[in-house]
């Protein structure tokens, strides 16, 4: 809390009773231990009589970053109760609970939820509001949530799902109508709580994200030595979940979610937890020596030392004391921070986030990090694997993954798999790193495993988290791209979809290759190239999959609105104002043209409720486009699915051409299939 315009670090209790927060100076507790003389005080946050209502609390959200002070890098969650009382969080958790905890003091409550985030409790005065300012108030909250967790600051759009609500609200509502109005015949009011589900989108600007391709410098040249050195100290890695470890797998889940960090220098922790797993050597050698021991664990006389300048405490990380003159790792953290490329962005990432993908990278304990994961030995490693996992998490949103047009591999020794059958698909059980360099992942794999080749697809996705690491730790065989490992999902009731399938793309009698894809890739692309054939490859694969998945109606409804498109891009009018509109889409991230031209057609015919330019952000973004231009030549050999052959038939073949030959591909057999297109009927050869 903010006193005497100083911080000042407090335990607190909340009297409901008596509408009070009562505080206690955390400096008189130390360590669990509490000294004779308390230091205690209350504050009075709204009428202290038991029975009586309350409409006054007022909650306002802030986020706050300390990244001009070189020392500590810090980003706060911020409140400001009742327009009086200052206070800051570590994280966004505990600001989530705080906030609910001091919203419990009001009457009435609003309860609202987005489906990425926990329940929120926002309180109002029904008699003073409207419903339009309550939208704007949860508008900036949810915006302010957003630019902490991920630095998305530009909200692309807002609603509540009036249907949805819990009392539902009427579509007819007036937004002047005040909430009093609009829940005054609830039985208790006003001395209640309802329910509003929010839907939203946040993205990172432009000018904080980088490029795939350009805004990352990294080396094209293999250097065979180097790769066969670490190849050789990591034999048979193998970050796949096979279904029978799952079980396993979500034991440690759950162990590892109950875990919570005792000490609010999170940096501390991790250093704490590299010590105290015999990697001291990682955090104290420069570089050039660090080659000379990589794997090497230090027990000397000299290590003890070290450990004592340091107050190193096996059960207490708070004691540790961060000696940048001794821990040589932080230097490297810190000039990382200020690089040009993290500066490009924002300031995103906090120190010890860092240090958790440098220690990665480079550090030779990234190498038993990774075989404890797979060994399912999370808790040795568990602050490394939960940074790491927020790191990856937020660089994600900071690359124009859009963009990504590359394909990335993985080499794995001694890994093959009998059937696809045998893993869980959609999960790691650790971080993977990629690069794009086939050869890179060819020496990893020796003469007897597997390679697994990441689709493009995989980089898209939303949810699949993945970023460059080139930027943290230049490497020598190209470009290198980590994807972070997914809790498994604790609830079997919750029949989470998997975020990736896998399929055998080639084999023979030792290796292997086996293709990642994004699910959405595998849903959309057969429909999609069959549609694309019609149109005698003239559509963009993204357009079909876009009308296919985010316009309504029946695929005749969809086919026409094709149709209807087709013909208004051909217009010079219209091309010639998406040239001087192309700017501002690419301001906004819209990479594909195709995708633009049809946001700018549905504003156009008022299809839209939102601009163009903040649609086709949703659609490249948000929702992520599965398909590049090698997808043009797919063939599906290795689906398990069939090919609709009545889809075909729901089209009506208005195009002003006579004859198109469709050519379709199943278990490597072709079919000819040759359309009359001013009749209904089909002729087949």
């Amino acid at each position: 809390m903010l006193k005497n315009k100083q911080w000042k670090e407090y335990e607190i209790a909340f009297d409901y009773e008596h509408r009070r927060i009562v505080l206690l100076d955390a400096k008189t507790r130390k360590y669990g231990i509490t000294k004779k003389k308390l230091n205690v005080w209350s504050l009075q946050v709204g009428n202290p009589k038991k029975q009586s209502l309350e409409f006054n609390v007022h909650i306002q959200w802030y986020n706050h970053s300390s990244k001009r002070d070189i020392t500590t890098c810090t980003k706060w969650c911020g409140i400001i109760l009742n327009h009086t009382w200052h206070f800051r969080t570590f994280g966004i958790l505990a600001r989530d609970r705080f906030s609910n905890c001091c919203a419990e003091f009001n009457s009435f409550h609003v309860l609202w939820k987005h489906k990425t985030h926990r329940m929120h409790k926002e309180p109002f005065n029904p008699y003073a509001i409207d419903f339009r300012q309550a939208i704007q108030c949860l508008q900036e909250k949810f915006n302010e949530r957003a630019q902490f967790r991920y630095g998305a600051n530009e909200l692309l759009w807002f609603e509540c799902e009036l249907d949805h609500c819990k009392p539902p609200i009427p579509s007819t509502l007036d937004d002047a109508a005040s909430l009093h109005d609009l829940y005054k015949h609830l039985l208790y009011y006003p001395r209640i709580q309802v329910y509003w589900k929010i839907n939203g989108y946040c993205m990172v600007p432009y000018q904080h994200t980088i490029g795939i391709n350009k805004d990352i410098n990294a080396s094209t040249s293999i250097d065979l030595d180097a790769l066969l050195l670490v190849a050789n100290k990591k034999p048979n890695f193998n970050p796949l979940l096979y279904q029978c470890d799952i079980q396993k797998f979500k034991l440690i889940q759950g162990n590892l979610h109950s875990i919570g960090s005792s000490s609010k220098d999170k940096l501390k922790k991790l250093l704490h937890e590299i010590i105290q797993n015999g990697y001291l050597c990682d955090l104290i050698t420069s570089q050039n020596t660090q080659q000379q021991q990589r794997g090497a664990k230090q027990r000397t006389q000299g290590d003890i030392i070290i450990k004592q300048q340091l107050h190193f405490n096996k059960t207490n990380a708070d004691e540790l004391i961060l000696n940048e003159q001794v821990l040589v790792i932080l230097k490297k953290v810190k000039q990382l921070y200020n690089s040009h490329v993290h500066e490009r962005m924002g300031y995103p990432l906090q120190l010890h986030e860092i240090c958790a993908l440098l220690l990665y990278c480079e550090i030779s304990c990234n190498i038993e990090f990774s075989y404890d994961q797979i060994r399912f030995n999370h808790h040795k490693w568990k602050y490394l694997d939960m940074y790491l996992f927020q790191a990856i998490h937020m660089l994600h949103s900071h690359e124009r993954r859009e963009e990504s047009n590359k394909s990335l591999y993985c080499g794995l020794a001694g890994v093959k798999l009998k059937s696809i059958a045998e893993i869980k698909l959609g999960y790691f059980v650790g971080h993977v790193g990629t690069c794009d360099d086939l050869k890179a992942a060819e020496i990893f794999r020796t003469d007897h495993g597997c390679i697994l080749h990441f689709h493009p697809s995989m980089r898209r996705a939303n949810e699949i988290f993945s970023c460059d690491t080139s930027w943290i730790s230049p490497h020598k065989h190209g470009r290198k791209v980590l994807f972070a490992r997914w809790p498994i999902e604790m609830d079997e009731s919750q029949k989470a979809h998997s975020l990736w399938n896998a399929n055998i793309e080639k084999e023979d009698e030792y290796t292997q290759t086996i293709l990642l894809t994004w699910t959405k890739y595998d849903q959309f692309i057969q429909q999609a190239i069959q549609i694309r054939a019609i149109w005698s490859h003239s559509i963009d694969l993204n357009l079909i999959y876009v009308v296919l998945k985010g316009i309504q109606g029946n695929m005749d409804q969809k086919n026409t609105m094709l149709f209807a498109f087709d013909e208004w891009r051909k217009q010079d009018s219209n091309q010639m104002e998406y040239k001087q509109s192309r700017t501002e889409f690419l301001q906004r991230r819209c990479s594909n043209p195709h995708i633009n031209l049809f946001c700018m057609y549905l504003f156009k015919i008022g299809a839209l409720t939102r601009t163009a330019v903040k649609q086709a952000a949703i659609w490249t973004i948000n929702d992520g486009l599965p398909f590049v231009d090698n997808d043009k030549n797919t063939k599906f050999h290795f689906f398990h699915s069939a090919i609709d052959l009545n889809f075909l038939l729901t089209f009506s073949f208005d195009v002003p051409f006579c004859y198109s030959t469709v050519i379709l591909f199943y278990s490597d057999i072709q079919f000819n299939f040759v359309f009359n297109l001013f009749n209904v009927s089909m002729l087949c050869d």
